[in-house]
């Protein structure tokens, strides 16, 4: 199990970056926080985080052919089997916003409705 970026998280992902002239690509990661204990995050990468970051030898870096998207090596454990995807705003479909999404496994965390939140399954931390 691993951690997935669809084709149209990929394709706003990398609109995003050249659209802020950002040179180090995205990072995907968890805070502690919201209605289920985390909080899924993804923004853009700083140098300063940049520099950090990339010297850790065991650094999952997810890549197209445009764009990165770093895992944050704290939170990685707990974002195994989250799919990040892109909706667009389609109000015949009772979608109102555009924006990122984060599906879930099942079978290692729950989520509360706004879809932000999650809670790992303890038993699979461990």
């Amino acid at each position: 199990m691993n951690i997935q970026i669809t084709k149209k998280a990929w394709k706003k992902i990398t609109e995003i970056i050249h659209k802020t002239n950002n040179q180090y690509g995205m990072i995907f990661s968890a805070s502690s926080g919201g209605c289920n204990g985390f909080n899924f995050e993804l923004d853009l990468l700083t140098n300063p985080i940049h520099q950090k970051i990339k010297q850790n030898k065991f650094l999952t870096i997810l890549t197209n052919e445009k764009s990165k998207v770093y895992i944050d090596p704290l939170s990685e454990m707990y974002l195994v089997g989250t799919t990040i995807d892109y909706i667009n705003e389609d109000i015949k479909k009772n979608i109102y916003e555009s924006k990122f999404i984060y599906k879930i496994d099942k079978d290692l965390m729950t989520s509360c409705g706004c879809g932000i939140s999650f809670s790992p399954k303890n038993e699979n931390i461990f």
